[in-house]
């Protein structure tokens, strides 16, 4: 009950005009990550997504399957050989698209489209679901533009109490900083 209502707290305070900048088309995905991750990381976060998401998992229309296979998934990590097939799972966030890739033990990496979030209700879709892997692996979880881990947009860390969206003030004022410093 209480995290429900930390959540509320945080869900009217959220001002999408400050934040929608960050889901603009530019033409390249968001990347979420969770980073220095294990194979016991993996499991839990399958296990969040198979017991609370609507998923889709494989490659072929005629054999997807609607749970992740972790079996398949540490086989995966496993592979040497580079020819077992790369599977992906694909999350239905109420409209919002979320690609999973199982590209790596020790980073879980998922994309959406940013155009997507179109309002401050499908923003608090997102963050709830990057708070609920927070919250289950002890972690931050970051959303950051296409290929760019170091630069978070977004910020989740559930056990030390974060929550921050940068403006696109915070970033002109980063990048002015960045450049006196060089």
């Amino acid at each position: 009950m209480v995290l429900e209502h930390v959540v509320y707290h945080l869900i009217k305070m959220r001002n999408w005009k400050n934040n929608k900048w960050i889901f603009e088309n530019d033409g390249a995905l968001r990347d979420i990550y969770v980073q220095n991750t294990t194979v016991s990381d993996w499991e839990k976060v399958i296990d969040l997504l198979n017991s609370k998401y609507q998923i889709t998992f494989g490659v072929y229309q005629d054999d997807l399957k609607n749970k992740i296979d972790i079996d398949f998934v540490r086989t995966m990590f496993k592979d040497e050989t580079g020819e077992l097939e790369t599977k992906t799972a694909t999350i239905d966030l109420n409209g919002i698209v979320i690609k999973c890739y199982f590209f790596i033990e020790n980073q879980i990496e998922f994309d959406i489209t940013p155009t997507d979030i179109k309002s401050v209700k499908e923003l608090n879709n997102l963050i709830n679901f990057m708070t609920s892997i927070s919250l289950r692996l002890g972690k931050q979880v970051t959303l950051c533009g296409q290929n760019e881990p170091e630069f978070p947009l977004i910020k989740i860390d559930h056990k030390n109490g974060i929550e921050k969206i940068l403006t696109k003030k915070d970033v002109e004022n980063l990048w002015n900083d960045f450049i006196k410093s060089n």
